[in-house]
């Protein structure tokens, strides 16, 4: 009897163990996939940054908090973190949209950076807090860069722009 309970418990054990080594997620897979103005204001401008975020996971991930920090030539124009959270089922993609607010004395730092060109380098770094059923909450760091065009294919300037640029008084 005490043979089986002996066998029992450690059977028990490994299947704690292994059960709990599953429900660690894996990192979602984060871009950046658009970046606006939204508004400017006498002393800021708002963007948004629009994230879209591929859950590798076999079960649904729930990303509760992201807090990031943007730079866009080498120059930190933003941070601060999302508002909201969001569920994304297994393999599958979701989007979260965060609003960015930058002062105008980071933007003037980064307008004196940029040089003549068709791009703009941009930095997104951060980390994001998942968890859900079966799975234990744990943070991911993440850092992703790439480039932003400036101009699109006619040669006019990028939505980027779009709020800066006002049409005539009538």
């Amino acid at each position: 009897m005490k043979k089986m309970r002996a066998s029992l418990f450690s059977l028990l054990v490994a299947l704690l163990i292994t059960s709990c080594a599953a429900m660690k997620p894996v990192a979602p897979e984060i871009n950046l996939m658009g970046l606006v103005m939204d508004e400017v204001t006498l002393s800021h401008v708002n963007m948004v940054a629009s994230l879209r975020l591929f859950n590798p996971n076999a079960v649904t991930l729930q990303v509760q908090s992201v807090e990031y920090e943007l730079q866009l030539n080498g120059v930190k124009v933003s941070t601060g973190q999302s508002l909201r959270s969001l569920d994304i089922a297994a393999n599958d993609y979701g989007s979260l949209d965060l609003r960015l607010s930058s002062a105008y004395w980071d933007l003037f730092r980064f307008i004196n950076n940029i040089q003549q060109g068709e791009e703009l380098d941009f930095r997104l770094t951060g980390k994001v807090r998942v968890g859900g059923l079966g799975i234990i909450g744990h943070t991911f760091n993440f850092d992703h860069e790439g480039k932003i065009p400036l101009v699109n294919s006619a040669g006019q300037p990028s939505p980027l722009f779009d709020p800066l640029i006002m049409s005539p008084r009538q």
